[in-house]
């Protein structure tokens, strides 16, 4: 089931961050794992939300601090929790599960910070994008600053894959969307619903990246 009507957005820029906060409810408690400089923290606190962000640069952290009731500064496979169970009606893991080594072990480490009913939502970018096949065709596989190849990615999920290994972490995953980037379409205003309709048809190859939510199942 898609997380909501893609129309309803404007496309450019930060296409993820808007697909993230269509999943959020005014006035929930809310843990940003990978919160960064705060750029989409900003977003989720101007909608009456109160979060606690969770990132690595020292730097980073403190500036996301502006939007955030707390930031702790640390690894998340490694560092201490101390944070309260059942606390957050959502916790975010946008764009930060490829960049672990271990991203089911920390799935497993934040389970127990959700209320009953919380939910997890999750946004893996998708290797089997146009955009990477066609490097493959050409026999390249080179990496990026940012985005789908990004060099500090260690892990590469194509939508197939990252359900398997969300749903072996004990998630159950009761909404899936995805953004849509179709070829002639991408970035232009006028043909959003175009470009969403056409990705539907073929997501595994016209979408930069695939959204989740889920519900830890009972056990875990």
């Amino acid at each position: 089931m898609p997380l909501g009507h893609y129309d309803t957005f404007d496309p450019v820029p930060h296409r993820a961050h808007r697909r993230t906060l269509a999943s959020l409810r005014p006035g929930e408690r809310v843990l940003e794992v990978g919160c960064s400089s705060g750029a989409l923290t900003e977003r989720i606190a101007a909608m009456g939300c109160r979060v606690t962000g969770i990132e690595m640069r020292p730097e980073a952290a403190a500036q996301a601090r502006r939007f955030s009731e707390e930031v702790l500064v640390g690894d998340l496979a490694t560092m201490p929790l101390p944070l309260p169970p059942s606390s957050f009606d959502a916790i975010l893991l946008i764009d930060v599960l490829e960049h672990l080594a271990d991203p089911i072990e920390a799935m497993r480490r934040l389970f127990p910070l959700l209320r009953e009913g919380g939910r997890m939502v999750v946004a893996i970018p998708n290797v089997a994008h146009w955009s990477v096949r066609f490097r493959l065709l050409a026999g390249r596989f080179d990496y990026d600053e940012s985005g789908i190849l990004d060099r500090t990615h260690l892990r590469f999920y194509t939508r197939d894959s990252a359900r398997a290994m969300l749903e072996q972490a004990g998630l159950e995953i009761r909404e899936t969307d995805w953004v849509p980037d179709v070829p002639l379409l991408r970035f232009k205003r006028l043909l959003i619903q175009a470009n969403y309709r056409v990705a539907s048809l073929l997501p595994g190859l016209f979408s930069t990246e695939f959204f989740f939510v889920g519900t830890p199942q009972r056990g875990n």
